[in-house]
């Protein structure tokens, strides 16, 4: 057992007796083991304005930056109706499927091909809004309106053909928002987006199978992580009730029989196949990774472990097909207070950050962690932050105080006792190789090194050391890698 800690010998404190040692290590041996880990998670980064639609300058500066952070893979929402022509009819003779009747291609060319070019895998979101005569309402302007699945397959071929190197793809954006998919409900209030979603799933699976992508990682879901309370046709939906109603199933999990399965659009269901991963969005409130949730058909970081219950149930009763899917982590961040005064406090994102990736890394289902922008969109007229404030760095390019450390170097430390803590990190620029020193201290006296250096074995950069140490709750924590340190961090009880 001893192997497994890292003796801090503390001078200024020489009172610990044998018996307190002893006792430490007799509690820390009859704690339970963690669960497994997902180690291997890839290192996720979304910023569509930088990286396609502000020339390819900024592009490429971009990327050397994502470089930098360790950055393994980059999604891209490929909008429908940004590479498509306008109008409200379908021009004539146009072939949905052939790429080069699509105008709008060429600035996600650049993208994927610089992409690519610099070693990141792509990952591309066949995504909304739709073009107005691909929707059931002719013209519609939002682009959410019941769009055609049989459009929709044409498109995703055309796209599949387009970017033949691209082994990573995943569906639409927040289906369970009405801004994305419409209606959400019937007049009746019974769930309708779920229904237009399934059509897309298989226009999806038909669109890549057909342009020679049968083999690729096909992603399905990008669910926003809380919903309304109640059925509107324009109220969000709670992800885990959006998901029964998927795979058309009642709230205890029973398939839908006789009249409640023609009313949910559920007769002759049939098994959807062809997707081997589940993407989602696990954000959290401003109060951080440890808020409860509304209700148990909410999910965010921290209960992730309901979506992958409702994904083997699905599975367990036939009403989805392959092997038992991992969870990629698609969109995530804080929205952070400046500039944004309902975002999480500044101060606090960095802890934030920490905790969330660490709960991540603890689920073996999950595949991925994610970062939404590295730069925040620019306010509104008279400062309206309806614009999305979650990047690294501030709208002006100003980095955000703690936040940009806290992605390049995670951290968490949590107690194991009153002398002793486990603390986890990710030398995430280094990877494998990289040698990192955790350094912790008092008050305001200089950091000092715990233990020797370590040597970091996982691919993604991650690693975790066990240390002893008197009054560990009072201390800070940090660690080095090369000549970078991460943001330090108090101890937590978890």
């Amino acid at each position: 057992m001893a192997a497994l800690f890292a003796a801090a010998p503390d001078t200024s404190e020489s009172d610990l007796r044998p018996k307190t040692i002893i006792l430490s290590l007799l509690i820390l041996a009859l704690m339970p083991a963690a669960a497994a880990a997902s180690a291997r998670q890839v290192a996720l980064f979304q910023d569509d304005p930088l990286l396609v639609h502000q020339g390819g300058a900024i592009r490429a500066q971009t990327l050397d930056e994502l470089q930098t952070l360790g950055v393994d893979a980059i999604k891209v929402q490929l909008n429908w109706s940004s590479v498509a022509p306008t109008g409200r009819r379908k021009p004539a003779g146009f072939d949905g499927s052939d790429p080069a009747a699509y105008p709008g291609f060429a600035p996600f060319d650049g993208f994927v091909a610089d992409a690519q070019a610099q070693g990141f895998r792509v990952m591309i979101a066949l995504s909304p809004p739709v073009p107005g005569w691909a929707t059931a309402r002719k013209g519609d302007r939002e682009g959410e309106d019941r769009p055609s699945a049989k459009e929709f397959a044409r498109f995703v071929e055309a796209a599949g053909r387009r970017y033949p190197t691209v082994d990573l793809w995943t569906l639409w954006n927040e289906p369970n928002h009405p801004g994305y998919l419409y209606p959400q409900a019937t007049s009746k209030r019974v769930l309708y987006s779920p229904r237009l979603y399934r059509g897309l799933m298989r226009a999806t699976t038909a669109g890549l199978r057909r342009s020679g992508h049968s083999g690729d990682r096909v992603l399905f879901g990008e669910l926003l992580p809380i919903g309304k309370s109640k059925i509107f046709r324009r109220n969000t939906v709670k992800p885990v009730l959006w998901l029964r109603e998927l795979f058309c199933l009642d709230s205890r999990w029973r398939p839908y029989r006789g009249r409640t399965a023609r009313l949910h659009g559920c007769n002759g269901y049939r098994k959807l196949t062809g997707f081997n991963g589940f993407a989602y969005h696990p954000y959290t409130r401003a109060q951080g990774p440890r808020a409860v949730e509304p209700s148990r058909d909410d999910a965010t970081i921290r209960s992730i472990g309901r979506i992958t219950r409702a994904l083997d149930i699905a599975r367990r009763k036939r009403r989805i097909g392959g092997p038992r899917m991992s969870v990629w982590n698609t969109e995530f961040d804080f929205q952070s207070n400046p500039p944004d005064r309902f975002g999480a406090r500044l101060a606090r994102i960095p802890g934030f950050m920490g905790e969330s990736e660490w709960m991540a890394y603890r689920n073996p289902r999950v595949a991925s962690h994610s970062q939404y922008t590295l730069l925040d969109a620019p306010l509104g007229p008279g400062g309206d932050t309806s614009t999305w404030q979650g990047g690294l760095r501030f709208a002006s390019g100003k980095v955000k105080k703690g936040v940009y450390a806290a992605y390049r170097l995670p951290l968490f430390v949590r107690l194991l006792g009153p002398n002793a803590v486990e603390v986890w990190g990710a030398a995430r620029p280094g990877g494998a190789g990289a040698i990192v020193q955790v350094q912790e201290r008092r008050g305001r006296s200089p950091y000092r090194s715990l233990g020797g250096p370590i040597t970091v074995k996982s691919a993604q950069g991650y690693f975790k050391a066990r240390f002893r140490l008197m009054r560990a709750s009072r201390r800070d924590f940090r660690f080095t890698s090369g000549e970078h340190a991460s943001w330090a961090v108090k101890a937590a009880n978890r």
